[in-house]
């Protein structure tokens, strides 16, 4: 049966893409396959996030030829980051969506994973219905809402609020809230100044909030900010996939298989809106058309870890000034990186 999948795997990389075994594709001259194996992998757990990237691991499980590979794939959707970890601990999840931050963090911690790549470049905002808010200074002394306590979320913002000459823990009242949903409920009643929302979510407090007569706004974009405090392009490796190593070492050709797909996927998101739309409405909780509109706003592209390895390491080295036990005061080493 392996043999049988894996040629159907490569007439299928041959018909979709036009690449034959040469491939410039994973940095080498050859896409080979490891020939270690004896049976097809049993089942394949794929875990989603809160955010659009969850388009782009459906697709990986529903619509790829991932399922070529595997006996079962079972994709599933975490909504904290809590729950992320812990099933990335216990094996439960064998490849997941991620924060980069938060793989780097577990990598850290001596979690056997490794970062496949970055797939979304920064969909972070800050939304307020308050007309006097338009700037880092005028949320001085304002009820600010962020999501997963300690997440990214609040790392970004923390950087970027000290490096406009805010600090958020003094001069700013935080609320966490356990998800982008909690956060935009409690911001459209009003239970807070301004909210920090990625997207979906962000483009679904708009439209709901257009249906209750409140205008809720984009206030500080923060891959804008970003690249005004760094000097950089307005571009920030936010999320990714993580895979277990063990999956890694012992199923190298699934490894392959799925970072070829979630370039596929990329593509597909981007140039059939609509039916990715339909795909993430599935699992995000959100209608099609909010999705269709958020996936505009969401600049996704797949490269590898290894190719993004200088942004990501720029990236973490800010967050370490605001945190420097976050990634056990320093760098993750070379075997983090994927690719």
């Amino acid at each position: 049966m392996l043999a049988s999948n894996r040629r159907r795997f490569l007439r299928f990389l041959t018909a979709t893409t036009g690449l034959t075994l040469t491939s410039y594709l994973w940095g080498c001259n050859s896409l080979t396959f490891s020939q270690s194996q004896n049976q097809q992998l049993e089942k394949l757990t794929i875990g989603g996030s809160p955010i659009i990237i969850t388009v782009l691991l459906a697709y990986l499980s529903e619509q790829s030829n991932i399922q070529a590979l595997a006996q079962e794939v079972d994709f599933t959707l975490w909504k904290t980051h809590d729950r992320l970890r812990a099933e990335v601990v216990s094996n439960q999840l064998q490849i997941s969506a991620t924060p980069t931050s938060l793989a780097a963090n577990l990598y850290q911690r001596g979690v056997p994973i490794k970062l496949l790549n970055v797939l979304v470049w920064g969909v972070l905002n800050l939304w307020s219905e308050n007309e006097n808010i338009s700037s880092w200074e005028d949320l001085r002394g304002k009820k600010v809402l962020i999501p997963f306590r300690g997440g990214l979320p609040a790392q970004l913002f923390f950087y970027l609020a000290n490096e406009n000459g805010l600090n958020p823990e003094q001069e700013l009242d935080i609320q966490y809230t356990t998800d982008f949903a909690q956060a935009v409920q409690l911001l459209l009643a009003k239970r807070g100044d301004a909210a920090l929302l990625a997207e979906p979510a962000g483009t679904g407090a708009e439209i709901q909030g257009e249906n209750q007569g409140i205008v809720v706004r984009v206030v500080l974009n923060l891959q804008e900010e970003w690249g005004k405090a760094t000097g950089r392009k307005p571009r920030i490796p936010q999320a990714g996939t993580l895979a277990l190593t063990s999956l890694i070492d012992e199923y190298p050709d699934v490894i392959e298989a799925v970072q070829l797909e979630l370039k596929n996927a990329t593509t597909w998101a981007i140039q059939n809106p609509s039916e990715a739309a339909k795909l993430g409405a599935q699992y995000l909780g959100l209608k099609a058309p909010v999705i269709e509109k958020s996936l505009a706003k969401t600049p996704l592209e797949m490269v590898t870890a290894v190719e993004a390895k200088e942004d990501l390491e720029f990236w973490f080295a800010r967050l370490m000034e605001q945190n420097p036990k976050l990634l056990g005061g320093k760098l993750p080493n070379a075997e983090f990186y994927y690719g």
